[in-house]
């Protein structure tokens, strides 16, 4: 059903801000998100009912993003060549002041939100003509009573998904019906005595590996997936190298899946792992200072464009220091990253990252004004990253909606 109502309320504050900023990632996104490898209104016309799995040839033709404080979903439609962003509607999903993370099924056919409020998962048919989404029946899952579901991530064939409860320090597993996009609980939660406050996680590009980040601890954990999608904690979970760098945001992995890359929202730095080839074992590497201390960097995602390979974070900034909000580019090799990085500015409190599929744009949902904004990478100003345009998440315009995660289509 489609909704047209709006809230202004405050979004939930990050625990460890330096400056009271609306809640905190993810991606992606994404949720982490990967140059939309992330495994992060409705006007609708030529709205498909029947969406199956064989996906639209034009790649990242639709941008879909939480918009925390009023509980609605945006859909906006991409010019795959220009970047440029057009509303196309909304859908709630859930109780407001909930929905966070948000992932697409590699055939672009289904939708999944987490919402922390209410504790469900919900799920939607995605529209392959028009991105208008239709609740399936039932429209959500129940993660677990209190486990405030954070983020999400999906296997490469769409036939698993993972959700981190932050509320009850569990990682989720669920099978995925690929035909009907429904969800079932694959056995119990994973409850570790290390887990405290789940929040990123990523998958490794080929090894059946998915890493999570606690945003307490600072740990970074591997979990080891087995044939049925269920995890184990079998490999250790490692700090970053900064002993004082305790709260991860979102997670990004090199598209090797030779380094992890994670971004401490408390330090405004970046922490680096290698990655074992064999295993996926963890060791902590380096670190690097973002553009500035108070940057308050959460979203994440890496995008190779001529031939070099950049890491992107959004950073929340802090208006009551005098520091925007801004779009960071590091140049990336290895787990090494020039530092200090480029800056696109002055953007509103993004949270969640994401990159086009052809590494030209990133888009970060700007939790401060209710918008999406797009960076060029290696635009017309001369530089690695540029400012580019913003627009709202929701019509009547909504300042308040507070966007927090973003996605697009495969």
């Amino acid at each position: 059903m489609i909704e047209h109502q709006s809230e202004l309320s405050g979004l939930r504050v990050f625990r460890y801000l330096v400056v009271l900023m609306p809640a905190v990632i993810l991606m992606a996104v994404t949720l982490s998100t990967v140059s939309c490898g992330s495994h992060g209104l409705f006007a609708f016309a030529s709205n498909s009912t029947s969406p199956t799995a064989t996906k639209t040839t034009n790649v990242g033709k639709f941008a879909f993003v939480t918009n925390f404080n009023d509980a609605k979903v945006s859909t906006l439609s991409r010019n795959t060549t220009t970047g440029a962003l057009k509303r196309v509607g909304t859908i709630i999903a859930g109780a407001k002041k909930g929905p966070h993370g948000l992932v697409v099924a590699p055939s672009n056919a289904f939708l999944y939100v987490a919402n922390v409020a209410d504790d469900n998962i919900y799920q939607f048919a995605v529209s392959l003509i028009s991105g208008a989404l239709t609740p399936l029946s039932p429209a959500s899952i129940s993660n677990g009573a209190g486990s405030s579901p954070e983020e999400l991530a999906m296997s490469a064939d769409g036939a698993f998904l993972w959700a981190t409860g932050s509320g009850n320090a569990t990682v989720t597993a669920y099978t995925v019906n690929t035909s009907t996009g429904q969800l079932t609980a694959n056995g119990s939660a994973l409850t570790l005595g290390g887990f405290n406050t789940p929040f990123g996680i990523a998958l490794h590009p080929s090894l059946s590996i998915l890493y999570m980040s606690d945003e307490v601890t600072g740990l970074i954990w591997p979990l080891t997936i087995a044939g049925n999608g269920q995890l184990s904690s079998v490999l250790p979970a490692v700090h970053s190298s900064d002993g004082l760098a305790d709260a991860p945001g979102f997670i990004a992995i090199d598209p090797t899946g030779g380094a992890l890359f994670v971004a401490d929202q408390r330090l405004a730095e970046l922490s680096t792992f290698s990655i074992d080839s064999t295993t996926g074992a963890l060791t902590a590497a380096f670190t690097f200072q973002n553009g500035n201390v108070n940057d308050s960097p959460i979203g994440i995602g890496i995008g190779t464009n001529s031939l070099i390979e950049y890491l992107f974070t959004a950073n929340q900034g802090a208006p009551g220091l005098g520091v925007a909000g801004s779009i960071s580019s590091f140049i990336a090799s290895g787990t090494t990253l020039t530092s200090p990085p480029t800056q696109a500015s002055p953007y509103n409190g993004p949270i969640g990252l994401a990159i086009d599929p052809l590494n030209l744009f990133v888009y970060a949902a700007d939790s401060g004004d209710g918008t999406v904004s797009q960076s060029i990478i290696n635009g017309s100003c001369g530089s690695a990253i540029c400012a580019g345009p913003t627009i709202a998440t929701e019509n009547p315009v909504n300042a308040n909606s507070a966007p927090y995660g973003i996605v697009l289509s495969h």
